[in-house]
């Protein structure tokens, strides 16, 4: 547990030294919910089923970018430049590294869900702690299974001037099938391997809970658990997989 900790303190202060992952992870979707959204700011209004939609897919991209970038890149990039064999030697466990940087970056998600959710209550005029309790309850049940599910990346030979790259096809793909409709439980269970279209429907749900707003679905609850446990799958096979040789070191 001290090594953890110790740990999370190197991650912390690396990851407050890059100003720029905020301006991508938070500002933009601050930037673009307040572009669609600039006409509620001229009355109070009233969460319903359509704002916790809106919100869930904002949340989503929230958590599923930040994951993306501060902790599966992160740990591609430290494999190439021989940072991450270095503290592999210190600590001696994968495990130990993986989980110091996901607990940092828990903590960084629930920072930036809760800026979003300021902004959000100072467009629509209205103060809700129900709001807060919706977002960082979703950061937290959504979080592990989407870093599990990402850790997939790990297993692949991917170099540093390829991940930006990689990144943006990767999103504009989950985005576009999170776009196409889906009317069967069959085809919406199918819809839930989606990382994005996962964490918008437990943003949904728990929005509903919370705000006895729209129905909860157990169905749908049950669907998010089998996807559950396939991410946990993915994702302790792939970082079991993850190797400490940069990629120059193995061609």
């Amino acid at each position: 547990m001290r090594d953890i900790m110790d740990l999370c303190k190197v991650y912390m202060i690396n990851i407050m030294s890059n100003k720029f992952a905020f301006v991508y992870n938070l500002l933009l979707p601050i930037i673009y919910f307040i572009y669609k959204n600039v006409n509620l700011s001229s009355a109070t209004n009233h969460f319903n089923v359509t704002t916790a939609e809106a919100l869930g897919i904002f949340w989503a991209y929230i958590i599923f970018v930040t994951i993306l970038n501060n902790v599966i890149v992160s740990l591609i990039v430290q494999r190439e430049q021989g940072f991450y064999k270095q503290m592999l030697f210190v600590v001696g466990s994968k495990i130990k590294i993986v989980t110091a940087i996901f607990l940092v970056q828990l903590a960084i998600i629930c920072l930036e869900i809760s800026v979003f959710n300021v902004v959000v209550m100072i467009i629509i005029h209205q103060i809700s702690f129900k709001l807060f309790l919706s977002g960082v309850t979703v950061a937290i049940l959504s979080a592990l299974p989407v870093t599990l599910v990402g850790s997939i990346l790990l297993i692949f030979r991917i170099k540093i001037e390829s991940v930006n790259i990689l990144l943006g096809i990767i999103l504009f793909g989950l985005f576009f099938i999170m776009s196409v409709p889906t009317s069967y439980s069959f085809t919406g269970l199918l819809n839930l391997f989606n990382p994005l279209s996962f964490v918008t429907e437990m943003s949904i749900q728990i929005q509903n809970m919370l705000f006895n707003i729209g129905v909860v679905s157990a169905g749908i609850w049950i669907q998010m658990a089998i996807v559950s446990v396939c991410y946990a799958i993915i994702g302790i096979y792939s970082i079991s997989k993850f190797s400490v040789n940069a990629i120059a070191d193995r061609v």
